[in-house]
């Protein structure tokens, strides 16, 4: 981390996604057919250059390499929290958030065309898809075995070839994978919602009057300390939206704290705000101010 209130910021402007072309490889979780995956292409559309990975880490590494120009990685879903492991990997990152999407996230009950609904012996998906569709499955299949597996996409390509074998995942693996719908929206809670956040070395896109801001504090560690930080975005009137304690590894059992706010950095009330919080805190690193992604 810097103490970013004493340095000045080069202006690396980042290309509009207008700007962003085929030649701009872009790193994201795959297979093709994951979340991910459908996330990448509504963010940036089809035709896209785009290198799928095995790991969040991963991505990260393409991007800091150069290798990539973007990258796109889960970092929070609506039933499921944080993904803690994207948030482990932006505190040993200088990679900067410029974007994000939300992504509903809509599963189906997949299989090949010469499988049946009554012959359905095995169900396969992600463990953590196989729990969102949990009391669904109970009322539909409670009878027929499940496994998980390394992703959806993984589970969509296994049903290709297996009689009987039916996968959860979504439409995009649905259609990528040649399969049969056999059923939709079969997930408990119906307004899941992932959300990706899109890394790059550039800097901040400019204010659209709609941003997000994102940021890790280092916090001293004496009573009042985390009350006193977050109190200077209450004096300027800053919505506070997000905040979450991970590990910082530096030292058995200190902590770094992931922020999320309303509204751009250049914004007078946030620049204000971070000014005091600067007083207030080790150091602080501003992850990126970006257009805030609509809910679905």
């Amino acid at each position: 981390m810097i103490r970013a209130h004493r340095k000045e910021r080069p202006k690396i402007l980042l290309k509009t996604m207008t700007e962003v072309t085929s030649a701009d490889r872009v790193a994201y979780l795959g297979p093709e057919g994951t979340y991910s995956h459908a996330a990448m292409l509504k963010y940036f559309g089809p035709g896209q250059n785009a290198v799928p990975v095995d790991e969040i880490p991963t991505v990260f590494s393409h991007v800091e390499s150069g290798d990539c120009a973007y990258g796109l990685v889960p970092i929070e879903n609506s039933t499921e929290g944080s993904v803690t492991q994207t948030l482990d990997c932006f505190g040993a990152s200088s990679l900067n958030i410029v974007g994000e999407v939300m992504l509903r996230i809509e599963h189906c009950l997949l299989a090949s065309k010469a499988t049946i609904e009554s012959g359905i012996t095995r169900i396969i998906s992600h463990q953590q898809s196989l729990g969102q569709c949990r009391h669904w499955l109970e009322d539909n299949y409670a009878d027929v075995e499940k496994v998980s597996l390394f992703s959806n996409a993984d589970a969509a390509r296994s049903a290709v070839s297996q009689t009987g074998l039916a996968a959860i995942a979504g439409k995009t693996a649905a259609s990528i994978y040649g399969l049969e719908i056999l059923n939709e929206n079969i997930e408990d809670v119906h307004d899941n919602t992932t959300r990706f956040v899109v890394l790059s070395k550039g800097d901040l896109p400019d204010p659209t009057g709609q941003d997000k801001t994102s940021l890790i504090l280092s916090i001293r560690n004496e009573p009042g300390s985390l009350f006193n930080a977050l109190e200077s975005f209450k004096i300027h009137a800053v919505n506070l939206i997000k905040l979450e304690s991970r590990p910082s590894r530096k030292e058995a059992w200190s902590y770094s704290f992931y922020v999320d706010i309303d509204g751009h950095r250049d914004d007078p009330n946030i620049a204000a705000a971070l000014s005091d919080v600067a007083e207030h805190v080790l150091e602080y690193r501003i992850l990126g101010s970006y257009p805030a992604a609509v809910s679905e």
